[in-house]
């Protein structure tokens, strides 16, 4: 296996699988906003990924949850523990989040004059509390910090009670029952609006996300089991990648979602528990591909990925549909993917800058704190 050479997770914590499916995530949400935010389409056979690449955002999710337990699981019995855990979180998500923010600031000053944003909306945005209010968020895309941060808060509490593999799925389990009928009546309450809203809440709310989270905290559970089994290693871990593929495969190649979706989306469930088995492979054995260089490195940008992404394709969106126009009497729909290697190479552009000054110093600041404090 390669030695990647990560500035965010520090050597002996990277796990190459882990760290490749971030990559693989962040590509496949800059494909589906292709899709969805410039209007080009893929060829037929590809429509899965206007379709499906979205639910990327709950790989994001678990692999969330389970990079904190693997990180910070071990890490409970040292002193200043607690206090460390959010120093990390906070300088890993907030300058780059607060760079978003003066950035759309600036933007609604040029084009409007004035800033469009609530004063309320911006106070939410900056304490990261503008989870607990339907679509206070101005951010593009920033919901899921919003989902994200809710469940840093609550992570300490899981990380000293969710001790063993057992109480991990029984926290899988009633998480995905409660999750599952917070989102239906969610779902429900947006069916009853009038006017309706464009976009239906019980997708977006922390409350429905949260089986999410708790799929990553047993998937690191699952993994950490089957390692220290090393005599059966191998024969479980073909068994879950056989599952991985067979639960992936037929949503994306099958459609088979379209047969589970409803008021509490089982879909996304399905889906979820597909990446969950991604995940237990992943880190159990990695695949080189997915353990590559090239997922690698999108990983190790892809906060910067996800949260320029909407902006550079929105930007750009009269250039990428004039190419798209350009290309399609000679190549067809394929000219989908010239559209997409521009976009991922020109988001990859912006990326590069915001990962190089703000994420990694900001990290670094985060982690001076935390020696500092140590040693005080």
């Amino acid at each position: 296996m390669h030695e990647f050479h990560s500035a965010i997770v520090q050597k002996d914590r990277l796990l190459p699988g882990i760290h490749g499916l971030r990559g693989v995530a962040a590509l496949a949400v800059v494909l589906f906003h292709l899709n969805h935010l410039a209007g080009i389409t893929p060829p037929v056979f590809f429509e899965f990924i206007g379709r499906d690449f979205g639910y990327s955002v709950h790989l994001f999710f678990i692999i969330s949850a389970f990079s904190l337990c693997y990180s910070t699981g071990s890490r409970t019995d040292q002193p200043k523990w607690l206090s460390e855990y959010f120093l990390k979180r906070f300088f890993r998500i907030a300058p780059l989040f607060y760079f978003m923010i003066v950035f759309e600031i600036t933007r609604q000053i040029v084009s409007a004059g004035k800033v469009i944003t609530d004063f309320n909306s911006i106070i939410l945005e900056m304490t990261f509390t503008f989870g607990f209010v339907q679509f206070s968020d101005f951010i593009w895309g920033g919901w899921t910090v919003g989902v994200e941060m809710i469940f840093y808060a609550i992570f300490p509490v899981l990380v000293l009670t969710i001790r063993t593999c057992r109480s991990a799925l029984v926290l899988l389990v009633i998480s995905i029952i409660i999750c599952y009928a917070i989102r239906s009546s969610l779902h429900l309450q947006y069916i009853a609006l009038t006017p309706q809203s464009k976009w239906d809440w019980s997708y977006f709310a922390p409350a429905s996300n949260m089986c999410f989270f708790a799929m990553g905290i047993f998937a690191y559970h699952m993994s950490l089991q089957y390692k220290e089994l090393n005599h059966i290693n191998n024969r479980i871990n073909r068994i879950i990648q056989f599952l991985a593929i067979v639960i992936i495969g037929g949503l994306i190649f099958l459609n088979i979602a379209k047969y589970l979706f409803g008021d509490g989306r089982l879909d996304i469930v399905i889906w979820g528990l597909g990446l969950m088995a991604l995940c237990i492979s992943q880190s159990v054995s990695p695949s080189l591909f997915i353990a590559n260089q090239l997922f690698e490195y999108l990983g190790e940008r892809s906060f910067s990925i996800y949260l320029l992404h909407p902006v550079v394709i929105t930007f750009s969106k009269v250039y990428l549909v004039e190419i798209y126009g350009g290309l399609l009497p000679h190549l067809g729909t394929n000219a989908f993917f010239v559209c997409a290697i521009l976009t991922i190479a020109l988001v990859m552009i912006f990326a590069e800058f915001t990962y190089t000054l703000i994420e990694v110093p900001g990290i670094s600041f985060g982690r001076k704190l935390i020696t500092k404090m140590r040693f005080a």
